[in-house]
C-alpha cells in the first residue's frame, strides 16, 4: 500500500513540475513586434483586424464608433441582433446549418459596411485607419456573396 501511494505521489510531484516548467516557459516567451503587417488567412470570423493600428488609432476608432452607434438607433438596433442571432446560432450548435452561418457573415458585413458610412459622417479623418486596416488585409476574401 506505501508503494502505491508513493507511485501516485511521485507521478502527482512529476505533473506538477512538468506543468510548472511549461507554465516558466511560457512566461519567459518574449513576443517581438512584426515589422510587417499581419496579413488574414481567410475563411472564418476574423478578430484581429486591429492589430495593425496604433493604440492611438484604436481609442479614435472605438470613441467614433461609440459615436455613431449613439447616434444612429438603426444601427444600434441591428447590432443587438446580430448578437442575438449569433448567440442563438451558436447555441444551436451543430444543428445551425451553413447556410443559417453564411446568412449571418452577409448580414455582419452590411452592418461594418454602414457603421463604417456612419463613422466617416461624424469623423472624415477615419479614413486613414480604414484605409490602414483594408492594406493590411487586402488577401481577405471578404464579400457579401
Amino acid at each position: 500500500m506505501k508503494t502505491i501511494l508513493s507511485i501516485h505521489r511521485v507521478a502527482l510531484v512529476a505533473l506538477a513540475l512538468s506543468t510548472a516548467s511549461v507554465t516558466a516557459t511560457f512566461a519567459q516567451t518574449t513576443t517581438t513586434p512584426s515589422t510587417t503587417a499581419p496579413t488574414c488567412s481567410g475563411g472564418g470570423w476574423h478578430h484581429h483586424h486591429e492589430s495593425v493600428l496604433t493604440a492611438a488609432e484604436k481609442t479614435q476608432l472605438q470613441k467614433d464608433r461609440e459615436a455613431a452607434l449613439a447616434a444612429n438607433g438603426t444601427l444600434q438596433s441591428q447590432k443587438a441582433a446580430l448578437k442575438q442571432q449569433f448567440e442563438t446560432l451558436k447555441s444551436e450548435g451543430s444543428s445551425a446549418t451553413p447556410a443559417q452561418w453564411q446568412a449571418l457573415h452577409q448580414q455582419k458585413f452590411a452592418f461594418h459596411k454602414s457603421l463604417k458610412e456612419a463613422i466617416l459622417l461624424i469623423d472624415p479623418s477615419a479614413q486613414a485607419i480604414f484605409t490602414k486596416l483594408e492594406a493590411a488585409h487586402q488577401g481577405c476574401h471578404h464579400s457579401s456573396t
